[in-house]
Parts: structure tokens; sequence; C-alpha cells
């Protein structure tokens, strides 16, 4: 679908730090990436990362979780789109609730053409 994007993604002990818990790092990076994503499909140009915008980590996530991350494109500037990304962990081994909302945020793109400049997003708005 335009301007949407997700991925699976397993958290192995290498994307945590010792208590087993995913460092923040490894989670924007993934956001960053589904939403890169959602933004070269609606853009339909290569975008890069000018932003990253308040970023909650509503609850932990752990060694184990299955994430799930959905970007999608919220709003269309003349050279800009503004994304909303959210993890959702599933615990496939633990027996807990199953899809949980972990983290959200946004992020935001530019369109740039072949020399790296800024160029417009057809159908703004």
């Amino acid at each position: 679908m335009e301007g949407e994007a997700r991925t699976l993604e397993l958290v192995f002990p290498e994307h945590a730090n010792p208590m087993g818990n995913a460092f923040g790092g490894f989670v924007v990076g993934l956001m960053d990436k589904v939403g890169s994503y959602a933004a070269v499909r609606r853009a339909k140009k290569p975008v890069v990362t000018v932003a990253v915008g308040r970023v909650e980590f509503k609850v932990p996530i752990k060694v184990g979780d299955l994430l799930e991350v959905v970007a999608r494109v919220e709003k269309v500037g003349r050279t800009s789109l503004t994304v909303g990304v959210e993890v959702y962990k599933e615990q496939l081994l633990r027996g807990e609730p199953s899809r949980v909302l972990a983290t959200r945020g946004q992020l935001v793109y530019v369109a740039v053409d072949e020399t790296g400049a800024p160029t417009p997003v057809d159908g703004e708005g």
C-alpha cells in the first residue's frame, strides 16, 4: 500500500542489554528503516531522515519478543514526509498477552534527487 510499510523482527541477545531488554537504539533503528520504506513508497523517490520526533517506550521489549514495526505516512509537505511508526511486541513463548504496543514515534524524511538535494513530492497535501 502506498505510504505504508511493515516488517517483523525477532529480538536476539545481541540487540539487548545484560538484563535482556532491547536497546533503544536498536528499536529506533528499526523504526527509521521501516519509516523510510513507507516514505519512499509514497514519494516514489529516495529519502533521507531529517528528524526523529518524540519516541515513547511504553513497555519493555525483551529478548525473544517478535516485533511488528508498522509505519504510515501521516503528512506530506512540499519535500518532506512525516511518518508515524508503531512497534508491537508479541511474546511468542512466555504465554503473556499476544500483541502489545511497545513503542511509538514520528520521523520526518525529505525526498532527494540524484545529487542529494531536496526535491518536491508529487501530490503533496
